[in-house]
């Protein structure tokens, strides 16, 4: 896709257009409003991480969900358009090795109640790249997560549709209470096959040993 046909598609999404007038810095704002509605994921008073937080839409409806009494920390190589008095922003990459351990630290050495993951690739145009390339960051996440989400946590990442997906589903499905996949409404449109993983009720202290082998 072009970026003169993405910029077309933007500009004509509904979503995009609801953002912008109800004042959220992204239509992924609504992606995380649906999940919060259905599965109350994040509670007043959290300790919330967001990975692939710019421009900021999932980040503000954390901020407002958590209050005062709550905190978030933000990660990704921009600096999201959003800020607020409980909001931590740490520009890095979560690729880094010291990813989680900075997380960690910004948190004030406690563990997360919820970790949420809409960070992308930088896409290339080829679909099984990209598919991939997702699948990957989104195994980063749960790595991170066995480092920052404390037991009985809850998770939501983002990936893409692919053959491996159900294989890292089934292993999920031990190490948390309950694991749904989800389609929000603004992901509802042609030639997307995104999804989010949620977890609530996280069961084991290590999630993500032996994914990245699984999908090899």
């Amino acid at each position: 896709m072009t970026k003169a046909r993405w910029l077309a598609e933007r500009r004509s999404d509904p979503w995009h257009r609801k953002a912008k007038e109800e004042g959220y810095p992204s239509r992924a704002a609504y992606k995380l409003i649906h999940i919060q509605q259905k599965y109350r994921v994040i509670r007043r008073g959290d300790l919330v991480v967001d990975l692939g937080s710019w421009p900021g839409g999932m980040l503000s409806v954390e901020s407002q969900t958590v209050g005062p009494e709550g905190l978030v920390v933000a990660v990704d190589l921009r600096e999201p358009a959003f800020k607020a008095e409980n909001v931590v922003f740490l520009q890095m990459d979560v690729n880094d090795a010291e990813a989680p351990f900075a997380i960690l630290s910004a948190l004030g050495n406690r563990r997360c109640d919820v970790l949420i993951s809409d960070v992308s690739p930088r896409f290339t145009g080829v679909r099984d790249v990209d598919v991939f390339n997702q699948l990957m960051l989104g195994i980063r996440a749960l790595e991170i997560s066995d480092v920052v989400l404390r037991r009985g946590g809850n998770l939501v990442i983002k990936f893409f549709e692919c053959e491996e997906l159900p294989r890292i589903e089934r292993r999920l499905r031990g190490s948390f209470r309950f694991l749904k996949r989800v389609i929000t409404p603004p992901t509802l449109r042609k030639n997307s096959s995104e999804l989010f993983l949620v977890g609530i009720g996280k069961l084991a202290e290590r999630v993500s040993d032996g994914l990245a082998e699984l999908v090899r």
